[in-house]
């Protein structure tokens, strides 16, 4: 290997015999000189690293013109040094970069300018020409002739290399290289993907497979074969359909566009990788590239699992939700998983509400937890001592709770001996039923906080706020549960007979309640001025995409909206249930009205509201002289 002054003196004999002009020698000599000051001047010897560092330097200082002449004459001094010849495409000759290009890339070139003339003036087109000239020329510098010959590593390699001197120039070339290569690709020379590649929008989302953590690598191999019967392309082409199905459920322009932004760049990251689409691939990609994915991840994460769901179902379902990571059931051996999730499905089965099995849910998943650690592997052989241990160990903030927790694991454990998996059938007499009923003092709204809903409902116009005073005027002139409310469709409602006919979602028993005028007014202002114009059964829906039911605490939180003091107040949406049983009580109704309306079997649960009926109350006290109490005057 030459020293730096030997292979500078070697390039001035070489640029003499090639002809080169003097003043473009000259050039070349005191662009070598300025570097071997810097070296002097740094303490460093000629290295491609420095030359770097150099270069850099000069982009700071010099103009851009210098800076890339420079650059280009430190790589000709360096392809001196390691092959003893420079290629004539790579001096300053009098070819020009669109001369020096090979014939079958000049070829490609001419056609992709003549289908593009009409788009071009006479000044950007030779600009166009010659920045896709320098374009193609790093291609043939990697040993590409074709186009076709260009693969998916040498557009990576030219996407990340310096091959312009601006921000501003880097986006000229890259858009007049994805115009090249989307020309190219109907042409059937290239894929489609180097065009997208070749895009700030998604090349820095795309994700390296290399790159990724094992576990996640080992999830792509185990489905990456059968992946392959869903190839990368009939996925792009699948998108579009997505995107039309969100559309047609509402979704607005930011959701469409993010979809479209997102499944592009798994499309790219699945040919990069010769990958098929599968669900399991996507979901790995997007944890392997989360980290460097912009603010709105977590609206990529979700239209990436709607459209899993678009390819099993042929549509999607807006109301659905998804669990993203391991849950705790998911850790669990298979002995017990499997118990927990037969058992959860009896309790679905018996009509139980999604809440009372989320209730059983928990501690059977940190029974078996504790199981697990205690080395069982099996229900066959627990016995009443390590029950009884568990229930030791498991600590709770409060005695309710902890009773609540027995008493799921008592009724779990009766499903596994009426299932054969535990044999003693006495095992649950082990466990404490839990503690009796409690009673509470009755909570109702006051006469004020009830003349602040109807003065609020006189004052509004929104659509939120409409669909909110609809909900509470419902609760608290009808006394239905959150539940009902939330669940009360449009076919309901007889408007002729005035009139609410539904199913009871907690007691699956038939109501049919008059409809208050107040009440079907408010209603009928909301579904005319405040309802999204969609089509769904439910009469409350979401104001935004996916309109779908809401969910019971949104009758919450709309009574706190309206009475923000009630936030405070231990209890959310019930009370206005309460406050209509009291009402009718108040009215001198008895508490067999009260059952009637509010769709009761068990006289027991009218019975609380009596204690707030203050006049027939004071109608029914003792004499203090029955009790030979004196009273004292004051």
């Amino acid at each position: 290997m030459k020293s730096y002054d030997e292979t500078v003196d070697d390039m001035m004999l070489f640029l003499k015999n090639k002809d080169v002009c003097l003043s473009s020698i000259n050039s070349h000599r005191s662009c070598y000189k300025q570097f071997q000051q810097f070296m002097h001047e740094h303490g460093k010897q000629w290295k491609t690293a420095v030359v770097s560092d150099w270069i850099s330097e000069l982009k700071q200082k010099e103009p851009a013109s210098l800076y890339s002449i420079w650059n280009q004459y430190m790589q000709q001094l360096e392809e001196l040094n390691r092959t003893g010849t420079v290629l004539d495409r790579h001096l300053y000759l009098n070819r020009s970069t669109y001369d020096r290009l090979n014939e079958t890339m000049r070829s490609s070139l001419d056609d992709f300018l003549l289908a593009y003339k009409d788009h071009y003036r006479s000044r950007s087109y030779l600009l166009a020409r010659n920045k896709l000239a320098g374009m193609l020329l790093f291609f043939e510098d990697h040993g590409r002739i074709t186009v076709s010959d260009i693969s998916y590593p040498d557009i990576i390699s030219y996407y990340s290399s310096d091959f312009c001197f601006s921000a501003k120039t880097r986006t000229s070339y890259l858009g007049h290289a994805r115009r090249f290569f989307a020309f190219m690709s109907d042409q059937k020379k290239c894929p489609v993907g180097y065009s997208l590649f070749l895009n700030d929008k998604y090349a820095p989302y795309v994700g390296d497979l290399n790159k990724f953590d094992e576990p996640l690598k080992k999830r792509i191999a185990a489905v990456a074969d059968e992946s392959q019967a869903f190839p990368a392309v009939e996925f792009l082409n699948a998108v579009n359909d997505y995107i039309d199905s969100l559309r047609s459920h509402g979704y607005g322009t930011t959701s469409l566009m993010t979809a479209k932004h997102a499944l592009t760049v798994l499309y790219l990251f699945l040919d990069i990788h010769s990958l098929g689409y599968h669900p399991e691939i996507s979901y790995a990609w997007f944890a392997g590239v989360m980290s460097s994915l912009p603010k709105n991840w977590k609206h990529w994460r979700r239209l990436i699992y709607l459209f899993s769901e678009y390819c099993e179902n042929g549509d999607i379902i807006p109301s659905g939700k998804y669990t993203y990571g391991l849950t705790a059931i998911d850790v669990l051996p298979e002995w017990c998983r499997s118990r927990i999730e037969d058992f959860l499905d009896l309790l679905k089965r018996e009509f139980h509400d999604a809440g009372t099995i989320r209730t059983y849910r928990y501690p059977c998943i940190r029974l078996c937890g504790y199981l697990v650690k205690q080395n069982y592997s099996g229900f066959e052989s627990i016995n009443a001592g390590i029950i009884q241990k568990f229930c030791h160990q498991d600590q709770h903030k409060t005695f309710k709770g902890k009773s609540t927790c027995l008493g799921g694991i008592r009724r779990f454990i009766v499903f596994l001996e009426d299932t054969g998996y535990i044999k003693n059938k006495n095992l649950h007499l082990c466990i404490d039923p839990g503690c009796a009923p409690d009673e509470k003092v009755v909570d109702v709204l006051t006469e004020v906080q009830c003349q602040r809903i109807e003065q609020y409902r006189e004052c509004i116009d929104n659509p939120i706020a409409l669909r909110r005073i609809a909900m509470v005027m419902i609760g608290i002139k009808m006394g239905l549960r959150a539940s009902d409310v939330i669940n009360l469709k449009l076919k309901d409602i007889d408007w002729m007979n005035r009139s609410i006919s539904i199913i009871q979602k907690k007691t699956k028993s038939s109501l049919t309640l008059p409809l208050p005028i107040s009440v079907g007014n408010a209603i009928y202002r909301y579904i005319k001025e405040g309802r999204p114009q969609v089509h769904s059964d439910y009469v409350f829906i979401r104001h935004k995409a996916p309109y779908g039911k809401l969910t019971n605490k949104t009758c919450t939180i709309a009574l706190w909206s309206i009475l923000p003091e009630r936030k405070s107040i231990c209890g959310g949406f019930h009370v206005t249930r309460r406050t209509f049983a009291t009402n009718i009580l108040r009215s001198g109704a008895g508490a067999g009205d009260v059952m009637d309306t509010l769709g009761h079997t068990d006289p027991t649960s009218v019975m609380k509201y009596l204690s707030m009926d203050e006049d027939r109350m004071r109608q029914c006290p003792l004499a203090l002289s029955d009790f030979s109490l004196i009273r004292e005057e004051v």
